[in-house]
């Protein structure tokens, strides 16, 4: 009997177990994070019911729980599904019920709750949100807070100057929204870089290539892609070791970027170089593709180390993995013809 009941709980917990991996699976960080943010205030307003103050409204504050309490549940049943407009919904309805509170507010302890929610929100828009959505959220949010001191100018009696606690609000605020921004931008450029060359990768490539595309188009500028391709690399790290290989792939890299006037991930200036793989490099640049021949022929006349290279100009309607391939052909063509077999 007891082996039988003990065999039971032990299959009843490996299916607790495969349940609870499903769940955790079907989550991402932001269906997670999602959650977490209304939760602060569920937490807050269930501290509210069990302690209680002056001037508290037992209904009204219940209400507000059960709100956003189904909005911390929402993302965690839609998991991977849970979409961005639904996110910005919710931080929305959290904007208005600050405002509500923080001009109808009778008692200070709704108002400190009110501006709580202000560093919650400005960390979830810069993570998750595009730019330029954070950004006129955010300035959106701190216009609506200052207005406060307008329609309540009696805010925070008791605790402080009003003018003061919304100055430190905004502060803390905005703290958070560029903190949030810059580690993002590091993150993002992290994988978007090849650490060793600090050339582009293949995800950044496809990060900035379009935007290349667009602004060659809208300006009428040509755009040239070149295929870069180490000669005898395997020679260069024999005799220097792999240290050897690293610095002139590093040094190569350096000088086509300033070439290029390459800042930053996204490929400003007049272009960007993009490693491919191994000793294989591509160049996209703002400029004809005699113009970017000529440039390479110099830089190789310059450089202590041999590469082949070809050269094309990108076509109206033809993108970038095109242009490379043909490039590339154009590489093996150039080497080819220097050696003599066609």
């Amino acid at each position: 009997m007891d082996s039988s009941l003990t065999s039971i709980m032990a299959r009843d917990m490996d299916r607790l177990a495969a349940l609870v991996r499903r769940f955790v699976r079907w989550q991402t960080p932001f269906s997670v994070v999602s959650a977490l943010v209304p939760l602060m205030l569920v937490i807050v307003f269930a501290v509210d019911l069990l302690i209680g103050h002056p001037g508290i409204h037992r209904r009204a504050v219940t209400l507000w729980l059960a709100l956003y309490l189904v909005a911390t549940l929402l993302p965690l049943v839609l998991g991977r599904r849970y979409p961005l407009w639904a996110g910005l919904l919710v931080v929305a309805g959290m904007e208005a019920w600050s405002s509500y509170f923080l001009v109808f507010s009778d008692h200070s302890h709704a108002e400190i709750n009110a501006l709580l929610e202000l560093p919650l929100v400005a960390l979830y828009v810069a993570w998750f949100y595009p730019a330029a959505v954070a950004w006129a959220f955010i300035v959106l949010s701190m216009l609506r807070v200052s207005v406060t001191l307008i329609w309540h100018p009696e805010l925070g009696t008791g605790i402080g100057s009003p003018v003061i606690m919304i100055g430190y609000a905004l502060i803390i605020m905005l703290f958070c929204f560029e903190g949030a921004r810059a580690v993002r931008r590091q993150l993002t450029a992290q994988a978007n870089v090849d650490a060793m060359t600090s050339a582009l990768n293949r995800r950044g490539l496809a990060e900035a290539g379009p935007r290349a595309v667009r602004l060659a188009r809208r300006a009428g500028e040509p755009l040239s892609v070149a295929v870069v391709d180490f000669d005898d690399f395997k020679r260069v790290n024999d005799l220097g070791g792999h240290a050897a290989g690293d610095a002139a792939l590093r040094e190569s890299v350096s000088a086509w970027s300033a070439m290029l006037g390459m800042r930053g991930y996204l490929g400003r200036g007049r272009g960007f170089v993009v490693r491919l793989g191994g000793d294989e490099f591509a160049l996209v640049g703002r400029l004809g593709a005699g113009e970017l021949g000529s440039e390479l022929n110099r830089l190789h006349d310059e450089s202590p180390f041999n590469w082949s290279w070809g050269v094309v100009a990108v076509q109206p309607g033809e993108g970038l993995n095109e242009a490379i391939a043909n490039a590339d052909a154009e590489l093996y063509r150039a080497r080819r013809a220097r050696r003599g077999d066609g």
